[in-house]
């Protein structure tokens, strides 16, 4: 398109696609090879993460991808500044206001343009966001540009699903498993739809919704949510988690698969083995637990030694984990404080808040502790040292503290449960 300031934009993908890495660095990206890295492509994908999720997908495909993004958030402050300098295109839905009808219409009409012009381009078919592990409504936007693009000559449109599933997208250093599903090719599904373009974008978004489904940790019914969790710790995992990034998440999808499974093919059953489930829980939490705590496994002797041998190790590297505390507590406060004001309800913009106000807060911290140390006399190989040393300390500090907080916690319980062994067994029954 013309005007299009190419280099600032692949700066900025750049610096995006490095953040959200270094957010999120247990990525895991499965048919990744399935873009095209030239030609119309559309890549659609479930959406849950704000301005993460075109990021990864980003990432994902290895090519500049423009997006449709609701016009709103265009509006925002520092959010819509990015989007516009990432060459994204505002999307004016109905269900934001009734009278941008004709804009929505104008908006897929640019969006086609971009698949005629070669380029590959993101959208978010459910034209919302969610926190919940379920694919809403899919809408035909997708489609509709796929199939104008098709009807006004362009030849090779690709449509290609994505799902993308965090294992906890609010929290820094967690892991992520991009799904890429296998494409769809415009010209064949037209012809298999009897050149009926109208027949064939409905048949289009479908097919879509169904295939998106499939890549994501998606539950058909999203009030059974509080049993996949419960599950994901009850079930034996069957993936090492400790090598593979996303492998907690290829649990979680199995187990979401099943529930889907079994409240289709025998919902009789699945409920009552839900009802044992809820009164396990309920038994736990009684006994002032939760479910999976390692005391419902291992108490005793054992367990004493277990938790002894990690408090070891935590008083080993609590010199290091302190220092980067006491270095980066104030920033820390800052960001999570501002991006509370600006986030939305729910977890959705959270990480994407932390993001932006992160970055220039942190930059800014060590800009001036660095001026501090310089102007009290150290030695600049001292302030390059430290300034080199301390961001790696920070996240050790980061993880040293939830795993301090997950070892008073186990302490904690057995401590509660210390001298009601009774108790303990008829939980475990």
């Amino acid at each position: 398109m013309p005007g299009e300031n190419t280099e600032s934009r692949g700066a900025l993908r750049w610096l995006a696609r490095g953040l959200v890495r270094f957010y999120y660095p247990r990525l895991e990206i499965s048919g990744g090879e399935k873009i095209p890295q030239e030609g119309p492509v559309l890549l659609c994908a479930n959406h849950s993460n704000s301005m993460v999720d075109p990021v990864l997908i980003g990432v994902t495909a290895g090519r500049p991808v423009r997006f449709m993004a609701k016009a709103t958030l265009f509006e925002m402050p520092v959010v819509g500044r990015v989007m516009y300098a990432l060459g994204m295109v505002p999307a004016y839905r109905g269900m934001d206001d009734k009278s941008q009808v004709r804009r929505n219409l104008q908006s897929l009409d640019t969006g086609a343009e971009a698949l005629m012009e070669g380029k590959a381009l993101g959208i978010f078919p459910e034209g919302k966001t969610t926190d919940q592990a379920h694919l809403d409504k899919v809408r035909s936007g997708a489609a509709r540009m796929a199939i104008k693009a098709y009807d006004e000559g362009t030849r090779g449109v690709l449509v290609v699903p994505l799902g993308i599933n965090y294992e906890r997208k609010e929290q820094f250093r967690s892991g992520v498993w991009v799904r890429v599903g296998d494409p769809i090719d415009i010209d064949e599904w037209v012809r298999r739809h009897d050149g009926d373009s109208r027949k064939a974008m409905r048949a289009l978004t479908t097919e879509l919704a169904d295939n998106i489904r499939e890549l994501m940790v998606h539950l058909d019914d999203p009030e059974w949510e509080p049993w996949l969790e419960d599950l994901e710790v009850l079930v034996p995992t069957v993936v090492d988690q400790a090598e593979v990034p996303a492998g907690s998440l290829r649990q979680r999808k199995r187990i979401a698969d099943a529930i889907n499974h079994f409240l289709a093919a025998d919902r009789e059953k699945a409920e009552a083995v839900a009802k044992e489930v809820e009164t396990y829980r309920e038994a736990v939490n009684s006994a002032g637990l939760k479910v999976g705590s390692p005391v419902l496994e291992q108490s005793g002797i054992p367990a004493a030694l277990k938790v002894c041998a990690t408090l070891f190790r935590l008083v080993l590297f609590s010199l290091p984990a302190l220092l980067g505390s006491l270095w980066h507590i104030v920033p820390f406060i800052a960001v999570r404080s501002i991006a509370r004001i600006l986030d939305q309800p729910g977890m959705v913009t959270m990480s994407t808040h932390r993001i932006l106000v992160g970055l220039p807060l942190y930059l800014s911290w060590y800009a001036a502790l660095g001026w501090l140390m310089f102007d009290q006399g150290f030695m600049n190989g001292a302030i390059l040292g430290t300034l080199v040393f301390m961001p790696f300390a920070g996240v050790f500090a980061l993880a040293f503290w939830r795993r301090a907080s997950a070892a008073a916690v186990v302490l904690w319980h057995q401590l509660l449960i210390f001298g009601r062994r009774g108790r303990l067994r008829e939980i475990r029954q």
